[in-house]
């Protein structure tokens, strides 16, 4: 037996799945555990914590998930592309197109802090919009003016021919 599934039929039980986990929350008390996916800005900064911890006997956040072992999820990200790469045969050490690299370390620094200030991926950020949440609806609203004006940045620095 082949199983199709149109768009259409994905959309429907998308929708069936959010509506019945929508019901299970509001009419029987059900609570999701807490959802911890991969996160390049969370894990980082839990895998430090986790290590200043250990090393030093501070009491830094560190999210229930990983307080035995820590989030190793960006190294083995790292890895994984490392060797995928080496066994394909696509493995090219190059300096990148940043000429100006004072100008890239603030900008990385800033866009890796403000997503720790927020402390949420764009997916969490938009399912906290659908839940009423002010505070995601204004992070939502950054996001998607960042990503614009970025998009935009990007496409005048191209037209001009100007690498950065």
């Amino acid at each position: 037996m082949k199983l199709k599934l149109g768009y259409n039929r994905v959309l429907v039980i998308g929708l069936i799945m959010g509506v019945a986990a929508s019901a299970a929350q509001a009419f029987f008390q059900v609570i999701p555990p807490v959802a911890d996916g991969i996160s390049f800005l969370g894990h980082p900064a839990g895998l430090l914590n986790w290590i200043v911890n250990n090393l030093f006997g501070t009491d830094l956040a560190i999210t229930k998930a990983f307080i035995v072992y820590p989030p190793l999820t960006v190294i083995g990200v790292f890895i994984g592309s490392f060797v995928a790469a080496a066994r394909n045969k696509e493995l090219r050490l190059r300096p990148g197109p940043v000429r100006k690299k004072v100008s890239a370390g603030i900008l990385g620094f800033l866009v890796a802090n403000f997503g720790l200030l927020w402390g949420a991926c764009p997916i969490r950020t938009a399912l906290l919009v659908s839940y009423g949440s002010v505070l995601a609806t204004i992070a939502l609203a950054s996001i998607v003016i960042g990503v614009i004006l970025a998009g935009v940045y990007m496409q005048s620095s191209a037209k001009r021919g100007i690498s950065q």
